[in-house]
């Protein structure tokens, strides 16, 4: 159950857009995928959009899928120090949502590369809803807010049973579709609901998933991670095609990995 709410915190909450108040050296570098170069540019800031940028693009080198060949103990130390990025933005300006929402991926990240009791002890799963329903009090127009808060409930409920730390299938689908629901949602979110409904019954809910992932594909890529959620929705849409069952495999693969 503790491993459940640690992968939503880490894979389906994934970052949200970059900062547009963030240096436009550092915002352009991401946007190209260099996330290692994008990191030290906007570490090097002293403002709170800067410091959360740099702990962006430190989860987006996670959940690019590029490091899984690399030790676990150099993913969690990317985890931590993605949270320092995160921290350093809410010691600056204890009210800036987006450093919310990345300090909880990035606990989240850590938790998948400890072991569950040593998670626990830590809190890692608790901090992490705390965060994001601050940034979602401080920001409520943010759709990254309900959409991680969406796929928290939906984890849970999928991997501990529905009522576990709280879960509530029907406030999973409620939030998710409020952040869908918003015009100019990057790709990312739409393909997150759309890989927690293939998870939890890609059969009953085939209708909702294919509107969701021909959303995905309809939409433009503002950068390099956009673009990484479209080929990801892509596969997965291929998958569902030929056989809902392997979808479902793979999805919750994504989830767990």
């Amino acid at each position: 159950m503790i491993r459940a709410l640690l992968t939503v915190l880490a894979l389906s909450c994934a970052p949200a857009a970059a900062d547009e108040a963030a240096p436009s050296g550092a915002l352009g570098v991401y946007r190209a995928g260099d996330w290692v170069r994008a990191e030290e540019l906007a570490a090097s800031g002293s403002d709170a959009s800067s410091r959360t940028l740099a702990a962006q693009a430190v989860l987006a080198q996670l959940m690019s899928g590029a490091l899984a060949d690399t030790p676990e103990r150099t993913r969690r130390e990317l985890a931590r120090r993605a949270q320092r990025h995160a921290e350093a933005a809410l010691n600056i300006d204890p009210d800036y949502a987006p450093a919310h929402l990345r300090l909880a991926a990035g606990f989240g990240y850590e938790g998948r590369y400890v072991r569950p009791i040593r998670a626990a002890f830590m809190r890692l799963p608790q901090r992490g809803r705390i965060h994001i329903e601050q940034a979602m009090a401080l920001d409520p127009t943010d759709p990254w807010g309900p959409a991680m808060l969406g796929a928290w409930h939906f984890e849970v409920a999928r991997r501990g049973g529905e009522g576990t730390f709280g879960s509530d299938l029907a406030e999973g689908f409620r939030h998710y579709r409020a952040a869908v629901a918003v015009g100019t949602v990057e790709p990312a979110i739409p393909y997150h609901f759309a890989l927690a409904l293939v998870a939890l019954d890609p059969v009953a809910h085939r209708d909702e998933i294919d509107v969701l992932l021909a959303r995905v594909d309809q939409s433009e890529a503002a950068g390099a991670f956009d673009e990484t959620a479209r080929q990801l929705a892509a596969s997965l849409a291929e998958t569902l095609a030929r056989d809902p069952e392997a979808a479902r495999a793979l999805a919750v693969e994504r989830l767990e990995d």
